[in-house]
């Protein structure tokens, strides 16, 4: 049995471009919408969940200094760039004595939504910090689709299957 243990790099392309190699991110996380259920013949109340609808899928990222480039897209209001966290994880496995790595990676499509400017102090690696809301998001590990939500296209997959396919067909979309 291989155990994953720890990130052991990572890097921040966006557009396909490795530019934000220097912040680390919060990936934003899935929290299912939920409704409150009470009837008759259901001992108590309960919540279920609507499925394929999640809360604002929010973000940040700190960076360690900031470019130009960076800049010219972060305070773009119209623009919502395709951000990757691309991450390499350790595995272990204690049968072989072994380590191993495989990929890890995140794709969201955000706009960003609050810019905190690079502090101005002697010494300081603070190179500001960016909060984003993404509407599209991907997860892939170790080269396998995990989910993928894609809000504006009405899409929620979880292993390969989109549980919206369903919705979707039943609104005649």
């Amino acid at each position: 049995m291989e155990i994953p243990n720890v990130i052991n790099d990572a890097n921040i392309y966006v557009d396909g471009a490795n530019w934000l190699g220097k912040a680390d991110v919060e990936i934003p996380t899935v929290k299912q919408k939920m409704q409150g259920y009470q009837a008759f013949g259901v001992a108590g109340e309960l919540e279920v969940p609507v499925v394929g609808h999640v809360d604002k899928l929010e973000g940040t990222v700190k960076f360690k200094s900031m470019t130009a480039d960076a800049a010219k897209v972060l305070y773009n209001p119209r623009y919502a760039p395709l951000l990757d966290a691309r991450g390499s994880v350790q595995k272990y496995d204690p049968s072989t004595g072994q380590m191993r790595q495989f990929p890890c990676k995140f794709t969201m499509r955000a706009f960003f939504s609050e810019l905190k400017a690079p502090e101005f102090k002697q010494g300081s690696d603070s190179g500001g910090e960016a909060k984003f809301s993404a509407h599209y998001m991907k997860l892939e590990i170790d080269g396998e689709e995990v989910f993928e939500i894609d809000q504006f296209n009405y899409i929620y997959k979880v292993n390969g299957e989109d549980v919206l396919a369903e919705v979707r067909e039943n609104l005649g979309t």
